[in-house]
């Protein structure tokens, strides 16, 4: 199995308020550089650090996003967009997608991707 993994769900393994031994133990994990770009944008080092860590430490590979938005694509401001993006990565590429977001979870699906959908205990 191969699984794209929202940035989330790093957040919520730092944070402890999911365990690792959640996480599928049957595949690979890979990510876009949507999540390497959000990361970057964590202000404290520290935290930054430690997902930093967590995403290398956890991670098989990144691949490319399967669609280019000018002004959108690598520089882009718009969450929503940045979710389809994950999403389209995802769908295209036959991975699970691994999120804690209700919201890109349920879009996903129905464009007929596959989703581990993660909820704070």
């Amino acid at each position: 199995m191969k699984y794209v993994v929202d940035t989330n769900i790093f957040n919520w393994l730092v944070d402890r308020k999911i365990a690792d031994t959640l996480l599928p133990g049957d595949g690979e994990f890979f990510d876009t550089h949507i999540q390497i770009d959000e990361i970057n944008k964590t202000s404290d080092e520290e935290r930054r650090a430690r997902l930093f860590l967590t995403l290398a430490s956890s991670l098989s590979g990144v691949i490319p996003t399967e669609s280019t938005i000018i002004g959108r694509s690598r520089i882009g401001r718009s969450k929503n967009i940045n979710d389809a993006l994950i999403a389209e990565v995802s769908i295209v590429n036959s991975h699970t997608l691994l999120t804690a977001d209700v919201d890109l979870a349920s879009v996903t699906e129905e464009q007929g991707g596959v989703v581990q959908l993660f909820t704070c205990n």
